[in-house]
């Protein structure tokens, strides 16, 4: 039960010895699966003994509060977290070393430690097929190579701290990666000791320990100021907290605080100069306004902060079409939040630097078909070039600017916009909800007036009827319906299961005006819509081996 623990070396202060073992208010420890912080040590009358009074981690997993018959011992953030066990019930884990050694240490088995009788499947009338493991010896052989490790990962193996015996330095001198998570570390000094002997670490994961902030961050800084990303998800931390924890990484520039419940933030007064990115996820933040206050930081360059619950993206830029908030952004991702409005689109336009965009599982990307809200936003974002992580091809994007004057062509006229465009004045409220318009006007130029049909959103107005003819031996002419916003590389798909055509192929198509001009023109690119090559109803796709 001690084991590994009787030599810890303690940075809590008031130690107390619990059957020869030195136990200090703060520590952690485990019982039946589950962690706790130790908040009280003593006798609860009218029992005998010493008890430890805990609060877990889950705060359901208790009885009361730190009150016991009417007297109180000691107090919990939440009602149901207390409880009191014996000192026998509790495991006060392992030092670092001895969990590097558990996990990635040599084991001199011809089978590296894996249990071969528990390797089979089973098949039809449950016979059992045993397994070859391959490889596990020289995965095994590697990984027991302590000094040259370079990414370790301990979450949940119950680690409390290193030993003042163990040289760090010199065992495993080479981690740049390590996971700490969900473990039995209760300061922020206790893990400063591990990570002042690991000079070259430049990622650290502590999420899921309780950890209470130093009164003076600074006193750690020599000890944390290699590190460049750290991960503190799950700590139950606000953003002060986020904040004052910062101050103790000076070459900070990953900050990932998930699952913290932060609503708010504020403003950084000095804080997090060097990050690129920030990391917000399932959060409980519902205003993008708080978010504002990240956007003076001169090098982020990603911010994530999906499953929140933000309905909308804008800036204070007094009617200009940009700003000079978030200067280096080059990738949002706020995919899982309440986002409805094509007006948030037209604000983030608006980012100097946007390139990628992730936003998916808003109410905004059920507003019409997968594919024309893809176009919609490549229309609507001049710089992006990466789209719910697919790459915005040239093409694509011509085809999406043009499709888009078309689309909205009609709407523009009607508000005052012109082919001539010295007499063109469309209205503010177009121009409010197109921003983009009149540029695009300028790069294609204006729509015709036979292009600018009004387009319904309804799938019928959006089915084109394609007559197929291929170059088979028994050639085969097919009549079907497709959608403008399929791409061509989908339309091959469809053939090669209509046709049962197992090799490559090329498109054309033949227009209905010009029938008797007999040209065809080929559909070239993949990743282009239909659209994008102007075909129309009754047009012949033409498929050639």
């Amino acid at each position: 039960m001690y084991k590994n623990f009787v030599s810890k070396s303690k940075m809590t202060e008031g130690l107390h010895t619990v059957d020869g073992v030195p136990v200090g208010i703060g520590d952690r420890l485990e019982c039946d699966g589950c962690l706790a912080t130790i908040r009280f040590i003593g006798e609860v009358p009218p029992t005998k003994g010493v008890w430890l009074g805990v609060e877990w981690d889950d705060p359901e997993r208790g009885k009361h509060n730190g009150t016991h018959e009417g007297h109180t011992f000691f107090t919990t953030r939440h009602p149901k977290s207390g409880s009191f066990i014996r000192p026998k019930k509790a495991n006060f884990g392992v030092s670092f070393m001895s969990a590097v050694c558990d996990r990635y240490g040599r084991i001199e088995d011809e089978n590296a430690g894996v249990i071969t009788d528990d390797l089979y499947v089973v098949g039809g009338k449950n016979q059992q097929t045993v397994v070859e493991m391959v490889g596990a010896r020289k995965v095994n052989d590697l990984q027991g190579k302590l000094d040259e490790l370079k990414e370790v990962a301990l979450r949940g193996m119950l680690v409390y701290g290193t030993l003042a015996s163990d040289d760090i330095s010199v065992l495993v001198p080479s981690i740049v990666d390590l996971d700490i998570s969900q473990n039995l570390l209760s300061s922020w000094q206790q893990i400063s000791e591990i990570t002042k002997q690991l000079r070259k670490l430049k990622s650290l994961n502590v999420s899921g320990n309780v950890l209470e902030i130093p009164d003076r961050p600074g006193d750690l800084l020599e000890n944390f100021s290699h590190i460049t990303a750290v991960f503190l998800n799950r700590m139950g931390y606000d953003w002060a907290e986020v904040l004052k924890c910062s101050e103790m990484f000076p070459r900070l520039e990953q900050l990932h605080v998930c699952f913290n419940g932060i609503s708010t933030l504020s403003v950084l007064n000095g804080h997090l100069q060097n990050v690129q990115l920030v990391n917000l996820e399932s959060n409980t933040l519902q205003d993008w306004e708080q978010l504002l206050y990240l956007g003076h930081l001169p090098h982020l360059h990603t911010l994530i902060v999906s499953d929140n619950k933000i309905p909308r993206v804008f800036f204070d830029s007094n009617g200009s079409f940009s700003t000079e908030l978030f200067p280096k952004l080059r990738c949002l991702t706020i995919n899982n939040n309440l986002v409805n409005e094509w007006e948030s689109i037209n604000e983030l336009n608006k980012l100097a630097s946007l390139e990628d965009l992730r936003i998916k599982s808003n109410p905004l990307m059920e507003s019409a078909t997968e594919q024309t809200v893809r176009q919609l936003l490549i229309a609507k974002l001049k710089h992006l070039k990466m789209c719910n992580r697919t790459e915005v091809a040239n093409d694509e994007r011509k085809g999406a600017e043009i499709d888009y004057l078309k689309r909205f062509g009609p709407e523009w006229v009607k508000s005052g916009g012109h082919q001539d465009l010295n007499v063109s004045k469309p209205s503010q409220e177009f121009v409010k909800q197109h921003p983009r318009y009149a540029d695009l006007v300028s790069i294609w130029g204006a729509p015709e007036d036979s292009e600018m049909k009004q387009q319904s959103e309804t799938l019928k107005s959006s089915l084109i009827g394609e007559y197929f003819n291929t170059d088979l031996a028994d050639s085969k002419v097919l009549e079907k319906k497709l959608p403008l916003t399929m791409t061509v590389g989908k339309l091959k798909a469809l053939i090669f299961r209509v046709f049962k055509i197992d090799s490559d192929i090329k498109l054309f198509y033949k227009s209905l005006k010009n029938a008797d001009q007999n040209l065809e023109y080929e559909l070239d690119n993949d990743q282009s819509f239909l659209s994008f090559f102007a075909i129309e109803q009754g047009d012949t796709i033409i498929v050639k081996l």
